[in-house]
């Protein structure tokens, strides 16, 4: 166990933990992809049966958010970080001692698929959002500005120590950085805010533990589809712009190397316009930053359409395209927590998660058929802009419903 929180804690300190945290656990995480022509040649697999690992731990990743969620709103978002850290310590160590195909599913598809879904964006909106009472984006900016960047780092470190140790060794010592690094400051460091109270395991089993009756009621009102349809938009754009980047480039007649590069800007970027965007939705409206954050997103979708004609060109598509990704997550995580309340903020952010879930699954596949069909990406590049048009649209709708539903919460709750 540790001591209880203090009052005296400094909230910024427990940002600085989580932002590393979410560094190491967010980077270790995503560097699959480093890993798949050497488990082809491993297992003689397809380039399709190496990736199906990758494509099972989002999809668990996405149904696992809900109970997630559940956990966070009854036990507190620390003790959904460190299990989910004990168990991507596992689903790596697993996959390590892999002996066929079907280990791989199980150790990186599984395990740390649903591991995953405790140490994404959600957990860490949820922990600042308790323990901030002002400035609350600025803090999410900066806590969630570490995990693109994790990607820089942990990408490249996972790819020299596959040429070290090979394969297994790199998983191996993955999961050993989880546990040297991550596990002990998430146990030792992070804390809830001191008038942070769990909820009562027993009544939440009564009345569900995910669909209670207040999440049941909260999931037919307008707030809820309306930032499920944004949050479609968000999913769908994003994991099609991180899958197919680096083919774009090569469509444009640019190197390897370059698409490469364009998809670490976009990484970069995410990290800069995650604080931009945290300051941005305290100074002018978490609602207005949000739907700005879309438009951005789609214009960089129309400028790799039609305007990336040049590598200097595309750079700065794939910057303007990426660099509002992460701050429209944040922000969505945000008004989930102001319009829903911190009771049933978990569950409502697991929720609405799916559909976003929905989209990264949808938004990769619809792209490689585009590509397929028509020998270009122009018409994907276009159906994501006004996808994403589309949720700056509602985005901008969502004020007036959601200050309606809050103000009807208020006289309800009195």
């Amino acid at each position: 166990m540790y001591p209880p929180a203090s009052k005296n804690i400094n909230p910024w300190f427990i940002l600085a933990i989580g932002a590393l945290v979410g560094f190491i656990a967010n980077g270790v995480r995503m560097s699959y992809g480093v890993f798949v022509v050497p488990l082809e040649e491993a297992f003689n697999l397809s380039r399709l049966q190496s990736i199906l690992p990758f494509s099972l731990n989002m999809v668990i990743w996405g149904l696992m958010q809900p109970v997630t969620g559940a956990l966070m709103d009854y036990k507190g978002p620390r003790k959904a970080i460190i299990l989910a850290v004990i168990l991507m310590s596992l689903g790596f160590a697993v996959t390590a001692m892999a002996q066929d195909f079907w280990y791989l599913m199980l150790g990186y598809g599984l395990l740390a698929g649903g591991a995953s879904s405790g140490l994404n964006v959600a957990p860490f909106s949820l922990l600042v959002a308790r323990w901030f009472k002002h400035q609350r984006g600025r803090a999410l900016g900066y806590i969630l500005a570490g995990i693109p960047l994790g990607t820089l780092v942990f990408s490249p470190l996972a790819a020299n120590l596959i040429i070290d140790w090979g394969w297994r060794g790199a998983f191996l010592g993955l999961a050993a950085i989880m546990l040297l690094a991550a596990l002990p400051l998430s146990w030792f460091f992070l804390r809830e805010p001191p008038e942070a109270r769990e909820g009562d395991p027993a009544l939440s089993l009564r009345q569900g533990f995910i669909f209670s009756s207040e999440v049941r009621q909260a999931a037919k009102t307008g707030p809820y589809w309306l930032l499920m349809v944004t949050y479609f938009g968000c999913g769908f754009t994003g994991l099609f712009l991180m899958g197919h980047l680096p083919a774009i480039a090569l469509e444009h007649n640019f190197s390897p190397q370059q698409g490469a590069t364009a998809l670490g800007l976009v990484g970069g970027a995410g990290a800069v316009g995650s604080i931009f965007g945290g300051w941005a939705s305290d100074r002018f409206g978490r609602y207005k930053s949000l739907a700005v954050g879309y438009l951005v997103r789609a214009a960089g979708m129309f400028l790799l359409a039609f305007s990336a004609s040049d590598v200097t060109g595309f750079y700065m598509a794939s910057i303007i395209a990426g660099a509002p990704m992460f701050f429209t997550i944040s922000i969505t995580q945000l008004l989930i927590y102001e319009i829903f309340g911190p009771g049933i903020a978990g569950r409502m952010i697991g929720l609405i998660f799916l559909l976003h879930q929905v989209g990264s699954t949808v938004g990769p596949y619809f792209g490689g058929w585009v590509f397929e069909s028509s020998g270009t990406y122009l018409l994907a590049l276009v159906v994501g802009g006004l996808v994403l048009c589309n949720s700056a649209f509602w985005s901008w709708r969502l004020q007036g419903v959601a200050q309606r539903y809050i103000a009807a919460r208020a006289v309800g709750q009195r």
